[in-house]
C-alpha cells in the first residue's frame, strides 16, 4: 500500500486543510477505490460511472451506491441484471429500432412497454427498474446502457478484457499497465498522434461507447487507477473529474494559484515535493468532499 503525507502545502490554504481532513479517510471509504477485478469493473466503473454525471444517478441504479432518495426500488444488483443480460437485450431488433429511431417526443411508458413485450423476464425487471427509480431518466439512458454492454460481447461481457484488449492494441502487452503516462501512438482519423496512455484509453472509451465523452471517460478509469496506484501496481497517473466541484473550487479559492484545467491542475500539483508521486486524483476528491459538505 501506498504511503501519504498527512500533511500538504500547496500555496492554497483551503487544498491543505481539506486535504488534511480527508486525504488519510477517503482510501478507506467503501465504494471509491475500484478493484482490477472483472465484477469491480463492470459493476462499478462500467455501469456505475458510463453514463453517470449526466442528470441520470447511475451508481444508484447498478447498486454500487446506496440510494440517496427513499422510494420503492431495487437496483440491478439486486435484480441480478448484469452486463450479459442487458447487452443480450440489445441484440432484440425490436427493441433496438424502438430506442434508435421511435423515442422522439414518445412517453417513457412506450420504452418501458417494448421492454417488457420484447424482452421477457429480464426485459419486465428492467422496466420495473427504471419505472420505480426516484430519479431523472430518460429514453437515452435505457439506450445506453444496453448499447454499452452490447458493445462488451466479444470481450465475453467484461470491461476489464476490453481494457486489457485496447492495453495490447496501443502496444501496451502488460496488464495491468504500470506507468498510464508513458506515450503510445493513437490513431485518430488520418493522423497518429503521440499521447500518453490514458489519453488514448480515454479516446478509445468516447470512441466505442454510447454516450460516454471526456469526462465520463476520466471518471470511468480514474478510480480503478487509483486502486491500481494504491496497490503499487502502477505509478503515478493524471487523470481525474474535473466536475463542476472542481471548478467552482478553483474560481473561488484558487484564483491565481489553483489551475482550471485539467493537465494545468495535474502539473501544478505533482510541482510539489509532498505531492510529486501522489495522483492528483486524491486532491480532485477531497476537494470533491469539502464543497459536497461545505467544509470550505
Amino acid at each position: 500500500m501506498q504511503a501519504i503525507p498527512e500533511r500538504i502545502n500547496t500555496g492554497c490554504a483551503q487544498l491543505n486543510e481539506l486535504w488534511n481532513r480527508y486525504a488519510l479517510v477517503l482510501l478507506q471509504k467503501p465504494g471509491l477505490l475500484i478493484a482490477d477485478t472483472d465484477d469491480d469493473l463492470n459493476w462499478h466503473a462500467f455501469l456505475g460511472h458510463s453514463i453517470d454525471l449526466q442528470g441520470f444517478r447511475a451508481a444508484e441504479f447498478a447498486g454500487v451506491d446506496s440510494l440517496r432518495k427513499s422510494g420503492c426500488f431495487d437496483s440491478l444488483t439486486k435484480r441480478r441484471i448484469g452486463v450479459t443480460e442487458l447487452g443480450q437485450l440489445w441484440e432484440n431488433e425490436n427493441i433496438k429500432n424502438h430506442l434508435i429511431y421511435y423515442i422522439k417526443n414518445a412517453p417513457m411508458a412506450d420504452t418501458y412497454q417494448i421492454l417488457r413485450s420484447e424482452g421477457g423476464t429480464i426485459g419486465n425487471s428492467l422496466a420495473e427498474a427504471f419505472e420505480s427509480f426516484p430519479w431523472r431518466k430518460g429514453h437515452w439512458c435505457v439506450r445506453a446502457i444496453l448499447q454499452n454492454s452490447a458493445t462488451l460481447k466479444p470481450f465475453s461481457y467484461s470491461f476489464r478484457n476490453w481494457l486489457k484488449y485496447e492495453c495490447s492494441l496501443l502496444g501496451v502487452h502488460d496488464y495491468p499497465p504500470d506507468d498510464f503516462l508513458c506515450k503510445v501512438y493513437l490513431q485518430r482519423g488520418k493522423n497518429l498522434n503521440l499521447v500518453s496512455l490514458e489519453q488514448a484509453l480515454c479516446t478509445r472509451l468516447e470512441q466505442q461507447f454510447y454516450r460516454v465523452g471526456p469526462e465520463m471517460a476520466l471518471y470511468m478509469l480514474c478510480d480503478w487507477q487509483l486502486w491500481l496506484w494504491m496497490e503499487g501496481k502502477t505509478g503515478i497517473f493524471h487523470n481525474f473529474k474535473s466536475d463542476s466541484f472542481h471548478q467552482a473550487f478553483a474560481k473561488k479559492y484558487g484564483a491565481g494559484i489553483v489551475p482550471l484545467g485539467k493537465h494545468d491542475f495535474a502539473a501544478w500539483w505533482c510541482q510539489h515535493k509532498e505531492c510529486e508521486k501522489i495522483p492528483p486524483r486524491l486532491a480532485n476528491e477531497c476537494i470533491w468532499l469539502g464543497m459536497a459538505y461545505k467544509d470550505v
